[in-house]
């Protein structure tokens, strides 16, 4: 009987443990989550999983009702809802013996109706102008007035009749931006109303602003105005304070539609730019809305490259494209992000430098002339990096000098008289400026003929590589 007892007081202890064991998990486990409380219908919402759950666990989610745009097991998710209400999402994980769920609320919030602009036309000089409209409204909606992308300071409240905002006495192209009260997702309107001026100079807008790989500075693009009174176009660009803007060139009218910027340097910052017409008689057109350039930024990191860029603004997009190549190598497309994201990293798989620039597809092409150039993208400046890491035992020791340097770069590597290795020079852009294999303790190169400028220095033997920064004077 005893012997009985105490097998079961051991059956029930070894229950306990395995009991608290279980509870023990239960309680570790977490199905926490992060994501906005509110959107608007077809706004893309990131859902990131921030529980520390073993990724080999297994995640079942539940966004009610969502179009799910990317995304997989643990997540990160980028999600979007089509219609407009409370809804729920939902995250439960199984790992070996413990469960939990975790819900939580988001709003999706209505879009207003869509009505189509109203109105334009064209006035002579000095008169009343035109009318601008919208075709409808709705109660308990505020509408604003654009001119040419920019709030014009006219807004006026639904009330379920058509709109007027009055007689407009400035040309452009009219557009229309509406939101509920009490949210923040704005909707535009269908459509443009466009207001011309009879004897006044015409509005031009540029069409894009890139880098240009044969100049390594910023280049300005836009598709001409018509008008055969036309003289020149005027270039604009940001100084030291925001939202000033100086003149810092002129591009006749007969010329192409294409500004160099030679005071920009890509290499170290974003610009904004804008730009307006004069005609023979020295009347000037409103400054157009600005376009930013994209200035890409690369920090190495433990485990690759983190890429990060400045949005591009001046028009529309969907996607971003991220191009990489080694050295000696041709350009990759690697992979393609959302217009809303600004940042990557890139899990590299060379001890090599790599090369990288990012780019925007325009919806439209820009066309400088009527039979010409064609542009299709924006693209950012071309920035390059080396790994961390990168072995330099059998090369301690190594002296570079001077640098900065003009003429003659000396390299010695001290009490080394037998060993080959190969020097390159290679520019921000990936270009490989020069090359040399050599052997010694010293070798002297002549970088007379090198441009001014930030350039790597790669020496690599048998079996290091030895990647450093130079100055050119």
């Amino acid at each position: 009987m005893k012997k009985t007892y105490a097998y079961i007081v051991f059956i029930l202890l070894v229950a306990m443990s395995f009991t608290t064991r279980a509870m023990r998990i239960d309680s570790t486990l977490s199905c926490e989550f992060t994501m906005t409380t509110s959107a608007c219908i077809e706004q893309h919402v990131n859902i990131v999983y921030t529980g520390g759950a073993s990724v080999n666990a297994t995640y079942t989610w539940n966004f009610d009702g969502a179009v799910i745009l990317s995304g997989s097991g643990q997540g990160p998710y980028w999600v979007k809802w089509l219609t407009s209400g409370i809804k729920n999402v939902t995250l439960t994980i199984h790992h070996e013996t413990a469960n939990c769920t975790k819900t939580k609320e988001i709003h999706i919030v209505e879009l207003p109706a869509l009505f189509h602009m109203t109105g334009g036309g064209s006035y002579p000089a000095g008169g009343d102008g035109v009318n601008v409209g919208l075709s409808g409204s709705q109660i308990e909606t505020i509408y604003k007035l654009f001119r040419n992308g920019d709030y014009t300071g006219n807004y006026l409240i639904g009330t379920g009749s058509p709109l007027d905002f009055g007689k407009q006495t400035v040309a452009g192209t009219y557009t229309c931006k509406a939101r509920l009260d009490g949210t923040e997702c704005w909707r535009e309107m269908e459509g443009t109303a466009v207001v011309t001026v009879t004897g006044e100079v015409p509005f031009q807008h540029i069409c894009m602003v890139t880098f240009d790989t044969a100049t390594h500075k910023n280049k300005i693009i836009w598709n001409k105005v018509d008008g055969n009174h036309l003289s020149h176009f005027n270039i604009f660009k940001e100084i030291y304070q925001n939202n000033v803007f100086e003149k810092i060139g002129e591009v006749p009218y007969t010329n192409l539609s294409v500004f160099i910027d030679e005071t920009s340097d890509p290499l170290v910052k974003s610009d904004k730019y804008k730009i307006s017409v004069v005609d023979s008689g020295g009347n000037q057109s409103e400054k157009s809305p600005f376009h930013k350039t994209i200035h890409l930024n690369i920090n190495p990191g433990i485990y690759g490259f983190n890429l990060i860029w400045n949005h591009y603004e001046g028009f529309d997009f969907k996607t971003y494209k991220i191009h990489r190549k080694f050295v000696n190598e041709s350009w990759d497309l690697i992979d393609s992000l959302a217009s809303n994201v600004d940042s990557y990293t890139d899990y590299y798989t060379t001890p090599g430098l790599s090369t990288y620039y990012i780019e925007v597809v325009r919806p439209e092409p820009c066309h400088p002339t009527i039979k010409g150039s064609e542009y299709l993208s924006v693209v950012s400046n071309v920035a390059t990096a080396a790994p961390l890491g990168v072995e330099e035992d059998k090369l301690t020791g190594i002296m570079i000098y001077p640098n900065p340097v003009s003429e003659k770069l000396v390299i010695s590597v001290p009490g080394q008289t037998k060993i080959y290795y190969s020097i390159e020079i290679i520019g921000f852009d990936g270009r490989k400026k020069f090359e040399t294999v050599t052997t010694g303790s010293k070798t002297e190169l002549d970088v007379s003929n090198i441009s001014k400028g930030i350039y790597f220095l790669r020496i690599k033997g048998e079996e290091v590589v030895l990647v450093k920064k130079i100055v050119k004077d």
